[in-house]
């Protein structure tokens, strides 16, 4: 596998009960290693079908296909059939951004709005190791620039220390470092701690 052997794009409204599939896969993975990120069957309820389709008309859904271009032949004959590889999400007004976001920042004299939230980074097993979550920041980079705003966030629960190691030292950039990990805050609503992650991506 190669990084030019992938592509992102806008999900499709027809690949949101796929898109489901993987997510739910991923939340039994990680309850069978005990990380409670995700409630089982959290995202084949209709009232999350139909927001994920809202956020899939609205451009912030997306795929990662691989399609191993560089092995066809051109001729249409033997060349492989491309696969999604993973998916994410983007925004920049959730009420649950804004919860875990807003008091902090403001305190700060920034505003929760002034960033894109990365959420529900899901790459399936054969699509693990091969060095793709840095093509996906990077992208999502762009995506902030274009939106006219400053920041990339993101979040986890902070009884997951595999996924925060992850984020401080491996969510990188083409050519930069991990994503600064700040202050964990308190989920009233759902009872959880979560810690909070940030880079600024385009200067003031």
């Amino acid at each position: 596998m190669q990084l030019q052997d992938f592509t992102i794009r806008n999900t499709r409204p027809g690949e949101v009960d796929e898109f489901i599939d993987i997510l739910e896969e991923a939340a039994e993975w990680l309850h069978s290693n005990n990380i409670k990120q995700w409630p089982l069957g959290m995202f084949r309820n209709p009232t999350s079908r139909a927001s994920m389709l809202t956020g899939i008309t609205n451009n912030q859904y997306f795929t990662i296909d691989y399609h191993p271009v560089s092995s066809g032949t051109g001729t249409g004959v033997g060349e492989a059939k491309t696969e999604i590889a993973g998916l994410f999400v983007t925004n920049y007004d959730d009420p649950f951004d804004e919860l875990l976001w807003k008091e902090y920042l403001l305190t700060h004299g920034r505003n929760w709005k002034d960033a894109l939230y990365l959420h529900r980074l899901v790459l399936k097993a054969p699509y693990k190791g091969v060095g793709l979550t840095p093509k996906i920041v990077e992208f999502v980079e762009g995506k902030v620039q274009e939106s006219g705003r400053h920041f990339l966030r993101l979040d986890c629960l902070a009884g997951n220390e595999r996924l925060r190691k992850f984020y401080r030292t491996r969510c990188r950039g083409v050519g930069k470092g991990g994503l600064e990990e700040l202050e964990t805050v308190w989920n009233p609503d759902l009872g959880l701690e979560f810690a909070r992650f940030e880079r600024q991506v385009v200067p003031f």
